[in-house]
């Protein structure tokens, strides 16, 4: 989704739409199983190491026992996904690592409105690769829409080279989601993490929709909703996502959804980073946008471990969806410690992070790290 100032509703109809056509229904039925835990304890209680901003992250195994990771030799995850490549993020050694965008001057290259989208490509291509390659498997994705590919459809501002790259994080984030759901299919949820890191995890969506999980929007009813309730507007000390994401049609959506959308906010902070001058003389979401997705992993996590044992089961025993979310996590934190410094880049983070780095949730990452790496 891209960010609140920007084409929220169209991106999250589309995502609803897909569910709905690949899935056997639409709506929620969820209701708890009542089971306090899938193994009747409370998370593993080892110190907080998630919330921190030092990037763990992903290995450098290749799911045949070679490499930096522990291949299980088989190609296989714990309940019959393909087993992604690399393994064991976040254990020992292998902390999260991605080339950062850098600062190459962009003079000289050449803008026009009509040629925006190649200097979007141009600009990508020098500050951002992984960038670059997500906008160009967003473009040539199935999924692109009868009013163009995703950057026709969401590059809003091609009225100078400026315009277009303050635009850049929304079409990258967007290009993001089509690209993912271009490789999706009815019962397989991608995430194109960068070009060498794709994971395929099955039976993610909700069990009205053939899956194993529960809807997003049930996380309101938790006990931390109300410590950031939902409003609207850019307003401080609210949650400004809650009510696109948890609520109606998108509110439906399972956990690969909610993974799905952590993936690209991500990509929008990476994105901004790579145009932080477009960000001197006024603060946007971007860090706030990811942060948010931190904090509804932690609570979904939490939800599934007490009340959802079956939908805990899958994501912390399946390796696929255990170790996408760990890398995701990792991810995410690489990039908030990168920007951490940068200004304009957040409108209300430091309250958003606080929240994410409770014990109680970072308790739930710690749980997941614990399987994976043990």
């Amino acid at each position: 989704m891209g960010k609140q100032h920007t084409a929220l509703g169209w991106i999250a109809l589309g995502l609803v739409t897909f569910a709905c056509v690949t899935s056997a229904g639409c709506g929620t039925d969820d209701t708890p199983q009542n089971a306090s835990s899938l193994d009747g304890t409370t998370p593993v209680d080892v110190p907080p190491t998630g919330g921190d901003g030092n990037g763990d992250g992903t290995g450098n195994g290749d799911g045949n026992g070679n490499g930096n990771g522990d291949g299980d030799g088989n190609g296989k995850g714990d309940a019959g996904t393909p087993a992604p490549k690399p393994e064991k993020p976040g254990c020992g050694q292998n902390a999260y690592t991605e080339p950062l965008p850098t600062e190459t001057s962009l003079t000289g290259v050449p803008f026009s409105r009509e040629t925006a989208k190649e200097f979007l490509l141009t600009a990508l291509e020098k500050r951002y690769p992984v960038g670059k390659a997500i906008v160009q498997g967003g473009m040539a994705s199935p999924r692109s829409t009868p009013s163009g590919d995703c950057v026709d459809v969401f590059l809003g501002n091609r009225s100078s080279a400026d315009g277009v790259m303050r635009s850049a994080s929304t079409a990258v984030h967007e290009c993001g989601h089509f690209y993912d759901l271009g490789k999706s299919s009815r019962d397989e949820s991608a995430y194109v993490i960068r070009p060498d890191l794709t994971f395929m995890c099955k039976a993610g969506d909700t069990t009205s929709r053939g899956g194993k999980t529960f809807a997003r929007s049930l996380i309101t009813k938790d006990a931390h909703a109300r410590k950031r309730t939902p409003c609207g507007g850019g307003a401080k000390g609210c949650d400004n996502y809650a009510n696109t994401y948890l609520t109606g049609q998108s509110g439906a959506q399972g956990y690969n959804f909610v993974l799905e959308e952590a993936t690209q906010y991500v990509n929008s902070l990476a994105t901004a980073l790579a145009f932080k001058e477009q960000y001197a003389r006024s603060n946007a979401s971007e860090r706030d946008g990811i942060l948010t997705f931190l904090w509804y992993i932690e609570r979904y996590l939490a939800m599934a471990r007490t009340d959802y044992p079956d939908a805990y089961k899958l994501i912390s025993e399946d390796a696929c969806w255990r170790q996408a979310t760990l890398s995701i996590w990792d991810r995410g934190w690489f990039y908030l410690q990168a920007t951490k410094d940068v200004p304009g880049l957040g409108l209300d983070d430091e309250a958003i992070e606080a929240l994410v780095n409770e014990p109680a949730l970072l308790a739930e990452i710690d749980a997941l790290r614990k399987l994976e790496c043990e």
